[in-house]
């Protein structure tokens, strides 16, 4: 029996050093793949380590995964597999944008089996397949923003939000010209990291996991035009709000600059005369609004005569706090035709979704759908310039909409820090948490969709 337990250990020792050394491998190799040199951003998709996870988590809950898969066996007979797409899988997948199209993200797959790729493209990413020149196809979405140009053993993809000429630059990417390999780029933070997705840019290094129910974010960036507050306050907020959110930062001063919006325009100079750096947001929960409809019909005479029918509603209870010298910032908003001085509110031509009530003091400006808005005076004092908490169970049953609830049925809250390090740097940590806290946040979600 002894001799059977060493042997045993023996060859569970040797699978675990031997599969440590494939992911150490593939790992090696993902770090020497080959980008284009003008690549201006990176998107790592760690494909070896969420499979991982994913087990891992798969291991601990196998009552819960043999449930899931057994129900969609029996459900998805006839729909296509979406593991067999014929492509070779990397330990690591690499989208990148390039200098003259910073708005596109490209990459480039090895193909493994030309068959099933191409299947793969038609069945289940549904795409049309044309004969470019001999050797070279391309498929493409109906939009036109998703376009692939490829080769029996490797493949080129864009992906964008509208359909751009991109053949020169596919055809680069499909052939490997003018590429450099990634460790020796300048993304050395995504390169090396072990996280789940990673993007960097020259401004930007960031990360996204997707641990058992939450999904943690964070992202590091240099704080530019935004002149946060080193010793940030906040109102008072209700900890039971359905959403709450409050940012201290100041901008830098641009003259010259003017935000336009509809038919409005406001100078950035004389909108920071008034601002102080500090604003507020609290959504607490519904209360009903009483609209007035104007519909018009002809009398007995064949005269047009106007018709008001009152109308009650349910809308959420918001309130915008703006720290500023309130009278001033008003009566400047009034000027320029965003605020109705005689009704007390916003011109229904800037925000016609609700009535919006607006109070002023010597230090603070408020916006709310709820007329006579009482205002918390009291501030405490935080560590983060910005914060963000939002229930998305209530929302969810406050949106009063099936096409969106039907997006926070997994999810449960959202909650945002941000915090200014060494004076030039932002530092943005989030959570997402799910409603199920001991399955894998990436797993709930894909299963929701």
């Amino acid at each position: 029996m002894k001799k059977f337990l060493k042997i045993t250990a023996a060859i569970v020792l040797l699978l675990l050093i031997f599969f440590a050394g494939v992911i150490k491998y593939r790992r090696y190799q993902s770090e020497r793949t080959l980008i284009p040199k003008n690549v201006t951003g990176i998107v790592k998709i760690n494909v070896d380590e969420l499979g991982r996870t994913l087990a891992s988590n798969m291991l601990s809950n196998l009552g819960y995964y043999f449930k899931s898969d057994l129900k969609n066996d029996t459900t998805n007979l006839n729909s296509p597999d979406k593991f067999n797409n014929g492509l070779k899988i990397p330990a690591s997948i690499y989208f990148y944008t390039i200098e003259s199209k910073p708005q596109i993200y490209f990459s480039r797959f090895e193909i493994e089996n030309i068959n099933d790729f191409e299947n793969s493209l038609r069945d289940l990413m549904h795409l049309d397949i044309i004969k470019r020149t001999e050797g070279t196809n391309m498929a493409r979405s109906k939009l036109g923003n998703v376009v692939i140009y490829y080769n029996s053993k490797s493949a080129a993809v864009s992906l964008s939000v509208k359909a751009e000429n991109l053949d020169d630059l596919l055809m680069e990417i499909l052939n490997q010209k003018n590429f450099i390999k990634i460790n020796d780029s300048k993304f050395k933070y995504s390169t090396k990291s072990l996280a789940h997705i990673a993007f960097e840019t020259a401004q930007h290094q960031g990360s996204i996991d997707f641990e058992n129910g939450v999904i943690n974010l964070n992202d590091l960036f240099l704080s530019g035009d935004i002149l946060a507050s080193n010793k940030p306050l906040h109102h008072h907020l209700n900890p039971n709000s359905t959403a709450s959110f409050w940012l201290n930062v100041s901008i830098k001063p641009d003259k010259d600059k003017i935000y336009k919006f509809k038919n409005f325009s406001f100078e950035q100079d004389s909108l920071l005369k008034y601002y102080n750096g500090n604003l507020n947001f609290e959504w607490t929960n519904s209360i009903t609004q009483t609209d007035s409809i104007i519909t018009y019909e002809y009398n007995d005479d064949f005269e047009k005569v106007e018709k008001v029918d009152l109308r009650k509603r349910n809308i959420p209870s918001i309130s915008i706090n703006v720290g500023s010298k309130g009278n001033g910032l008003k009566n400047y908003l009034a000027n320029q035709g965003l605020i109705n001085l005689d009704s007390n509110s916003v011109n229904k031509n800037a925000f016609p979704l609700y009535k919006v009530f607006v109070n002023s003091s010597n230090e603070n400006l408020n916006f709310a759908t709820v007329k006579n808005q009482n205002t918390s005076t009291s501030n405490i004092v935080s560590t983060d310039f910005l914060y963000l908490n939002v229930d998305l169970i209530k929302l969810g049953k406050q949106l009063e909409a099936p096409f969106m609830t039907s997006y926070f049925k997994t999810l449960k809250n959202l909650e945002v820090k941000g915090k200014l390090l060494d004076g030039k740097r932002v530092k943005i940590d989030g959570k997402l948490k799910l409603k199920d806290e001991n399955i894998n946040s990436l797993y709930q979600i894909l299963k929701s969709l």
